[in-house]
């Protein structure tokens, strides 16, 4: 329930009326109007999640309908069984009906399964997989969060989770402490972001240092109020990173103009700006955690000139004679985004032809991107990271509708070979004095808008998904050569 969309106004004639639904504060819906009827969708676009008899539990008198993906089984005041068929549809919940004085509300879907005793890390189907030890059902748990097993499994490995997409950071609106998502909220996919207590609690649950993106309108008392909850939250053996929003520098996003007329109103240029805000942030966090346990990042643009990282750390050198910000951050992907015009150069070639190409002609790119800014991150006594990377190949201005062009992409993408691209690739970036690379994504589906997930379902075998298996490769072969 908490993947699933917004409330979508329905009827018996249109499947979205635009009509305003009435919610309470955690977005329960409260009442319909005469015919109208409340419609969410979730798991929608993937076919992986596990099938089988899922119990759904609720409060509140009225009437639920599952469909596409899920049908109904049993059901009885306040609970129903409902066995799911995955499919690229997902799962449409609706409500039809509810009473205003007892209205339907926190509604849980939970799969069937569960956990050993002393193992949140594997999923098990039944207690007799358990032997000894006890089993604990999904459908038994009170835990206010709890994580598909398999999901933590696949983070294990990974030293730092950023959070970026988590916290919907581009063109993200959010100013105040009290737009953020709260935890009781229905769902969790928010134009405001995951609940910040969901992230800090995953990072706690697999060990990893959680990066924030923290949102480029978020006032001052919002980020005290932040690195106040990770204070108190935050298991003490992990630190955090904390950035400036996402890729200001990109005009595609809100956060550009945004940031751009913050340093008109205060009369500087635009990357001094980004040096002031993002050291502000640093200091709130580091006075709440400790110095130690902060890295703050300027995030800068990888095929870009380093004029602006220079002018940031002059100017704040200025002002208070040291720069206060540990790190610069660049995105060095390798790939290629090719529009109509020259897309036909690529979709001519064999996929033994374009992979020869990326090897000869496309890979050595980001090695200078990380030379350079290495030069001038230790000018600056600064650490070089990659804030994401990995690779980068997908169609523009009407390129992606290309059907060759994106099959040849995603060819390209589960290919074995990739592999030891990805090795040679992440040995390049060390050589070149990188430190902490943050692959961009996890997780997610192959699409004409780009192939990037490591892994294209959680659940997804090692031995089938060759850029998972190369960055796993190299974290077993490089333990982590900086101070972290």
């Amino acid at each position: 329930m908490k993947s699933s969309s917004e409330w979508i106004s329905s009827d018996a004639t249109y499947w979205d009326n635009q009509k305003p639904i009435n919610v309470d504060a955690n977005g329960w819906v409260r009442s319909l109007l005469p015919g109208q009827i409340a419609t969410t969708l979730m798991l929608r676009g993937f076919s992986y999640f596990p099938a089988g008899q899922y119990l759904v539990r609720y409060k509140g008198e009225g009437t639920l309908n599952f469909s596409y993906a899920a049908a109904i089984v049993s059901q009885q005041p306040g609970q129903m069984v409902i066995q799911v068929t995955p499919s690229d549809a997902g799962i449409m919940m609706q409500i039809t009906a509810t009473n205003p004085a007892n209205y339907i509300r926190d509604i849980e879907i939970i799969m069937s399964g569960g956990t050993c005793d002393g193992d949140s890390f594997t999923h098990v189907d039944s207690a007799q997989s358990c032997g000894t030890r006890t089993f604990t059902p999904y459908t038994s748990s009170t835990a206010a969060i709890q994580f598909y097993p398999v999901f933590l499994d696949r983070l294990r490995t990974y030293s730092v989770l950023r959070f970026m997409d988590w916290m919907k950071t581009n063109n993200s609106t959010v100013k105040s402490w009290s737009e953020r998502t709260p935890l009781a909220y229905r769902t969790w996919t928010k134009d405001s972001g995951a609940p910040i207590e969901v992230m800090i609690a995953l990072a706690n649950q697999v060990g990893a240092h959680p990066w924030f993106n923290i949102p480029a309108q978020a006032d001052d008392a919002y980020v005290q109020n932040f690195a106040q909850m990770v204070s108190a939250s935050l298991d003490s053996k992990l630190g955090v990173y904390l950035e400036y929003s996402n890729e200001t520098w990109n005009g595609q996003f809100t956060q550009c103009d945004y940031a751009w007329s913050q340093s008109q109103l205060q009369g500087i240029q635009f990357p001094e700006f980004l040096g002031m805000r993002t050291r502000a942030i640093g200091q709130v966090f580091k006075s709440a955690l400790g110095i130690s346990r902060v890295v703050s990042v300027y995030g800068a643009q990888a095929g870009a000139s380093t004029w602006a990282v220079s002018t940031a750390m002059d100017y704040l050198k200025s002002r208070y004679g040291t720069a206060g910000i540990d790190a610069v951050a660049i995105a060095p992907y390798f790939g290629l985004t090719p529009d109509p015009a020259e897309a036909g150069r690529y979709t001519a070639m064999s996929l033994d032809a374009f992979i020869a190409f990326v090897r000869s002609d496309i890979l050595p790119g980001p090695v200078a991107a990380t030379t350079k800014y290495a030069t001038v991150a230790t000018a600056y006594g600064l650490h070089l990271l990659a804030y994401e990377g990995g690779q980068h190949m997908s169609g523009i201005r009407g390129a992606e509708g290309i059907a060759e062009l994106n099959s040849l992409f995603y060819a390209f993408n589960r290919d074995t070979r990739i592999k030891q691209l990805y090795l040679d690739y992440l040995a390049s970036w060390k050589q070149g004095r990188g430190e902490l690379f943050m692959h961009y994504q996890d997780v997610s589906k192959f699409n004409q808008w780009g192939s990037w997930g490591a892994l294209e379902y959680i659940g997804q075998p090692r031995s089938t998904a060759p850029k998972f298996d190369g960055i796993q490769t190299f974290i077993e072969q490089n333990p982590v050569w900086w101070t972290q």
